[in-house]
């Protein structure tokens, strides 16, 4: 099976996620907003001097960054402590981040698909589900 090549933003939410942090977290530590960096990390679009500003709030190098492939769990198993209530913790906070994320970004296709209806007079199917 052929599997689909990461790109950088990818490489950067799994790598945050795994340190900790969250997107929120990350911004402030950059002082960027929170927005750029899911914009980041959903397109991989990010300059060489911002990378540089990640790698050092991730504490990692940016060849760190940019090796974390299809085998990244290899990295994660390599570097792996014990769970604790801290890890428990920040994972159920990026559970509650993504379902936050989720909720937004129904709401925006929610917000354009009735623009589309405006615009174009016509009634469109809704295959989002609340």
């Amino acid at each position: 099976m052929k599997r689909k090549k990461i790109h950088l933003g990818d490489k950067i939410k799994r790598l945050r996620s795994f340190k900790g942090y969250t997107q929120h977290d990350l911004a402030k530590g950059i002082g960027k907003t929170r927005t750029l960096i899911s914009y980041f990390e959903r397109t991989g679009n990010i300059n060489k001097y911002t990378l540089i500003e990640i790698a050092d709030f991730l504490k990692v190098s940016i060849d760190e960054i940019e090796g974390i492939g299809d085998h990244s769990n290899e990295y994660l198993i390599n570097n792996t402590e014990p769970a604790t209530y801290e890890t428990i913790s920040w994972l159920r906070n990026l559970v509650e981040e993504q379902k936050e994320e989720i909720t937004f970004l129904k709401k925006t296709i929610s917000q354009q698909m009735e623009l589309l209806q405006k615009l174009s007079g016509k009634k469109l199917s809704k295959n989002i589900k609340s």
